[in-house]
């Protein structure tokens, strides 16, 4: 499989996970794509805009900063992010990201299923 950033459509998208402002969002992968991946996409967030904190209870989510500056949320603690920085949600507990500067923010954010317990 070979996907191109420029031959795929960004879809716009308003308040996600609660949160305020505008993101272009493009889908990467979907779910049947690869094994255990459910999404992976590419998000900007505008300056101000927010996706609120939300919970993975079966789940889990990592964010990789490719570009610009926010706030991320993990389990409800705040800290600072930036390019190359990640962030990863296990289940159970929540995430959240804020675009508090003046540029735009981008991320990479793979969403897949929790390992199954034996």
């Amino acid at each position: 499989m070979i996907r191109r950033l420029s031959d795929l459509p960004a879809e716009a998208k308003a308040n996600i996970r609660g949160g305020k402002g505008r993101a272009l969002d493009v889908s990467l992968l979907k779910l049947g794509d690869m094994a255990g991946v459910l999404s992976l996409g590419r998000i900007t967030l505008e300056p101000g805009a927010s996706i609120g904190e939300h919970a993975h209870p079966n789940t889990e989510d990592l964010y990789l900063i490719v570009e610009g500056r926010g706030t991320g949320l993990l389990d409800g603690e705040r800290f600072p992010v930036g390019p190359g920085d990640l962030f990863l949600v296990k289940a159970g507990g929540s995430h959240g990201l804020i675009n508090d500067s003046e540029e735009p923010l981008t991320f990479i954010g793979l969403l897949t299923r929790s390992e199954e317990k034996a």
